[in-house]
């Protein structure tokens, strides 16, 4: 694993989702009569009240202890274009990301200033593709450097070594924030993001991962 400097310059952001908040369900009932209500799945991992949770908007709907909103939600060089899924395993929908083709591709949240997330051990993720490009995926994250300057750092691991394989089924990735040698969770820059790795994974055209269930413990 090796520490990146990530140049924000050098990456096109083309779509920034506001924080969604947190869910209601109350008005389901009404909304599809009775009975009609689609089941709101409470995740391979469900909350448990007493329980510490982190969560930070998108990619979860579910409880938690503490909540950070993030400030951006980027995607990089127009990789891909995103749209709901009623294919879940947690909420009412997982986000789903429909490939453009590039060389490239990756997103992730962000915060605009160093947000500490000391004491918090272990990031969650499920992930669901079938297509062969996105066969292997990299889990990044980053914290500002040291000042002068809070150059970021971005730090990688693969998901596959953490039990992700494009099979057509879900997969629900733990992996400990101790696995990002040289980590400042004091300093947090982005608790998550997702790409291809640099020695493969290139997601094709028309290639379609699903993304549910994101948060830290």
């Amino acid at each position: 694993m090796r520490a990146l400097v990530l140049i924000s310059l050098v990456l096109t952001i083309a779509a920034c989702r506001p924080d969604p908040g947190v869910p209601d369900y109350s008005g389901l009932p009404a909304v599809f009569g009775d009975g009609g209500a689609p089941e709101v799945r409470p995740g391979p991992f469900p909350f448990v009240e007493g329980s510490r949770r982190l969560a930070f908007g998108p990619f979860y709907e579910g409880g938690a202890s503490d909540r950070v909103p993030i400030d951006h939600y980027y995607i990089f060089s127009n990789s891909y274009s995103t749209e709901p899924s009623e294919e879940r395993v947690e909420g009412l929908q997982s986000d789903q990301l429909n490939f453009n083709g590039t060389g490239f591709w990756g997103g992730g949240l962000f915060w605009d200033q160093p947000t500490n997330l000391t004491g918090w051990t272990t990031l969650h993720v499920s992930l669901f593709s079938s297509d062969p490009g996105l066969s292997i995926i990299a889990i990044r994250v980053l914290y500002f450097g040291p000042s002068p300057g809070n150059a970021e750092v971005t730090l990688q691991v693969r998901a596959n070594d953490y039990g992700w394989v494009a099979d057509g089924r879900w997969h629900s990735l733990s992996i400990p924030l101790a696995d990002f040698p040289g980590l400042d969770l004091a300093r947090m820059r982005s608790p998550f993001t997702i790409g291809n790795d640099q020695n493969g994974g290139t997601a094709r055209t028309n290639e379609v991962l699903l993304i549910d269930d994101v948060y830290v413990d």
